[in-house]
This record gives C-alpha cells, sequence and structure tokens, in this order.
C-alpha cells in the first residue's frame, strides 16, 4: 500500500542509519517507512540530521547535523564555504578515493534503472582526470555573486542566500582577482584563468533564480528559465585581462570569448581528447575520410582530437552558442574538412539528409539534461559505426544509452571523469558501436 503523508516534518531531528548513495549528490536513509535524503551522511553511519524539506510525499530531505557512528571515509571538511552551509563542495567532507568509489555506485544504479543497462560489476570505474588527483584549486572557470554588501560569495545550500566564505575550487588566482575587481553589489561575477597565465574578471546584473522544483519535470523547466535569466542579465561588462581567453591542448590553441563554455578542470580537457583519440582510432570499420558529427560541440575541442587520429575527416561542429561556435576557426582550419554549424542539434537533424545525413562517427557532449530520446532515437538509426557520447549527469547519460542499446547497439566502454572534486558531480563517458559496423 502506498504511503500516504499526513505529518509535515519539517524541522524534526531524525535518529537514520544511512544507506547508499543516490543521484543528486544525497545518501539514502529510511525512518517510519519514509525515504530520506540525507545530505551530508556518508553509507553505513547513524547520525541525527534535520527534516529541511518534505513534500509531503513518500520522502523527505534531512541535513546531517551530529554524527554518532563515524564513517572511515570520513574526513574533515576542508571547504570553508561548504563548511558554512554552501551547495558547492557538497562531498568534501568524504576521502577522494571514496568519493570515486560512491561516484561509480551512483553511475552504474542509473544505467540499470533508467538505462537498462546492466554494466560489470556495482560499479563504473571513476578516473581522475589526466592523474590529476587535487583536491583544491582545480577549477579554472567560476561564477561567484555578490550580496548587498558587494562582496562576492556562493548560494547557500537550496538558498538564495549567499555564503561569503571562500570556495576551495577555483584556483586561487582567480578568487584573488574576483576579491579584488570590486563589482558592487547584485552582481553575478564570472572569473577566468587562462592557459597563458591570464585571468579574466567580468561582471553583469544579478537576476535571482526561480524557486528550484522538486521533481524531474520542474527541473527541466527550471533549466528553460536559467536560460532565459542568462539572456537579460545581459552582456558580461570585462573588468580584469583581455577580451578573450587562450585555451591549450596538445598542438591546439584556442581564443575564446570570456564567457565561452570550456571545460572546468585544468586537466579534464587534455583527459577527454585522450579518451575520444583512443575511442576514434579504434572505431570499427571507420573510413579513410570519415563522415563525422561533433554535436554540442563548442569551439571544436573533440574535432581537434578527431583530426589528429583521422586527418582527412570531414568533420561538422554543431553549436548553438555564437560564442563557441565563433571560435571553432581559431584552432582549426575551416573549410578544409571542417564545417561549424551555428545551430541547434535537434534543427541540424531535421534538415541533414543525403550522404553527409548518414555520418560514419558522432561524438556528442550535451549539457546536463543530455541530448533527449528524440536525437538519440536519430542518431541510433543513422551513425554507421560509433557514438562517443560524454555527458555530465549520470541520469541523462544511463537514458540516452539506454536509447541506442534499445536500437541494438552494443555499449563497449562506461567510465566516469572525476571532473569536479569534491562534489558529488561525476561526469560519464560511454561508447557505443553500431549494429551495421563492420
Amino acid at each position: 500500500m502506498a504511503h500516504t503523508q499526513k505529518n509535515d516534518w519539517t524541522g524534526r531531528v531524525l535518529r537514520l542509519r544511512v544507506e547508499g548513495p543516490a543521484q543528486g549528490g544525497e545518501f539514502v536513509a529510511r525512518h517510519c517507512g519514509r525515504v530520506v535524503f540525507c545530505r551530508g551522511g556518508i553509507t553505513g553511519e547513524l547520525v541525527e540530521a534535520v527534516v529541511g524539506d518534505d513534500p509531503g510525499r513518500a520522502f523527505c530531505r534531512a541535513t546531517v547535523t551530529d554524527v554518532l557512528e563515524r564513517s572511515p571515509s570520513r574526513i574533515d571538511t576542508y571547504c570553508p564555504a561548504a563548511a558554512a552551509g554552501a551547495g558547492c563542495c557538497d562531498w568534501s567532507h568524504i576521502a577522494p578515493g571514496a568519493a570515486r568509489e560512491f561516484s561509480g555506485r551512483i553511475l552504474a544504479e542509473q544505467a540499470r534503472r533508467i538505462g537498462r543497462i546492466d554494466p560489470a560489476g556495482d560499479r563504473v570505474p571513476v578516473e581522475v582526470p589526466a592523474g590529476d588527483d587535487a583536491s583544491t584549486g582545480w577549477r579554472t572557470t567560476a561564477r561567484w555573486v555578490t550580496g548587498p554588501d558587494g562582496v562576492p560569495g556562493v548560494r547557500l545550500a537550496r538558498s538564495h542566500s549567499v555564503v561569503t566564505e571562500p570556495c576551495v575550487q577555483a584556483d586561487p588566482r582567480i578568487t584573488g582577482a574576483v576579491r579584488a575587481a570590486g563589482v558592487g553589489p547584485g552582481r553575478e561575477v564570472l572569473g577566468v584563468l587562462g592557459d597563458d597565465g591570464e585571468v579574466h574578471v567580468a561582471h553583469r546584473r544579478l537576476v535571482e533564480p526561480a524557486v528550484r522544483g522538486r521533481d524531474r519535470r520542474s527541473r527541466q523547466v527550471a533549466a528553460t528559465r536559467a536560460r532565459a535569466r542568462s539572456s537579460r542579465a545581459g552582456a558580461w561588462e570585462l573588468v580584469a585581462g583581455p577580451s578573450t581567453v587562450v585555451r591549450r591542448v596538445g598542438e591546439h590553441g584556442w581564443r575564446l570569448p570570456v564567457d565561452a563554455f570550456w571545460q572546468a578542470h585544468r586537466s579534464a580537457a587534455a583527459h577527454y581528447v585522450d579518451l575520444v583519440r583512443a575511442a576514434v582510432s579504434e572505431a570499427p570499420g571507420l573510413p579513410g575520410e570519415p563522415v563525422v558529427w561533433d554535436l554540442y560541440g563548442g569551439a571544436g575541442l573533440f574535432s581537434a582530437a578527431v583530426l589528429d587520429v583521422a586527418p582527412r575527416a570531414r568533420v561538422t561542429i554543431v553549436e548553438a552558442s555564437r560564442s563557441s561556435s565563433g571560435a571553432v576557426g581559431t584552432a582549426l582550419d575551416v573549410g578544409s574538412g571542417v564545417v561549424p554549424v551555428c545551430a541547434r542539434v535537434e534543427s541540424f537533424l531535421e534538415r541533414t539528409d543525403g550522404a553527409d545525413g548518414r555520418p560514419d562517427l558522432v561524438i556528442l557532449d550535451p549539457p546536463r539534461g543530455g541530448a533527449g530520446i528524440g536525437v538519440m532515437t536519430d542518431l541510433a538509426g543513422r551513425v554507421g559505426s560509433r557514438i562517443i557520447h560524454v555527458g555530465c549527469d549520470p541520469a541523462s547519460l544511463a537514458r540516452d544509452v539506454g536509447v541506442l542499446v534499445d536500437a541494438g547497439w552494443t555499449l563497449v566502454d562506461l567510465r566516469g571523469v572525476a571532473a569536479f572534486p569534491a562534489t558529488h558531480h561525476v561526469e560519464g563517458l560511454a561508447v557505443l558501436d553500431s549494429p551495421r559496423a563492420g
């Protein structure tokens, strides 16, 4: 019989035995037949936690206030902002190796539950980017907000309030420049460290986010509204550093607008390039001049990896952001096999036909919501050899990959990348071969 919620538990202190990790970074516990998503716990611990969010269903959310039986994986929280309640480094109380184990379990659980895929073992292997196991100072692009006092900070977990204690993610050079910029109250601040050592600081009007929804549909609506808020906030005003950011990976170099997307972790871009090179070189039946689509391709990072392995490839880079798409030509020879297309992926697929509408290989790196069932179904019927999917959310990655597996594709590789240390966020890379691959 389904549980019927009669009482609001908000404010109650519960004694809980913590179970496994859940998608979203909380850990599962149970009390009186209800699931309690527990922030700040670790598997096996006995804790006391106060309920802060009770939607009146079969679950509620609580935050640990006291640890009665401590996990051996627990360490002292090393992020001052997280210790003050910010939502930044929500796993900074977990030893890094154990955090990767938990991330691997989440990836495996989502693959089974959402993608109907059975990965080998109870966890997916999770690796550190390019062997870089730093827990602090790894972020080369970060954002802050300023409150009424003008001091930059990060958001309190599940709140609009600003915590001004420093977060340890950003490279200290960015943090110092942002704090010195003095942009005033009510601003969103962007700090970027280029690969040439230049620090860039920009700011714009702060548009407060809407209240976060509780279910997946609400979160999707919230993501759409976030994009609209970003548009309303207007252009960035640069206050420190040059107007373009230098990025380098191997022999390739880019000049990007300050707000253009790039991998946040200082070693992630190089790590993904190595993985993509290997996956392209091992693709079955790939012709000498393969047709390749780099979807959600940004400035062409993965296209550069393709050309390193298959220099005669005909590569189309599809990216909706004009700032990123416009930067392709700073690193790649546009016109000689490389074609940037500034468009949404769905629109590109709708108007693409003929020989170039049947790519041999596709790489996609969609935003957190994933590519979606429609895009993946379309690709399942078109691609001749291999799809390489880089996903920044375990649930959406599992859904996207599950579409291909259901269509007869073979999952060759599934791994995680700890590209956001001290947080629950984990990225995944899946490699799948077409049933038509020779």
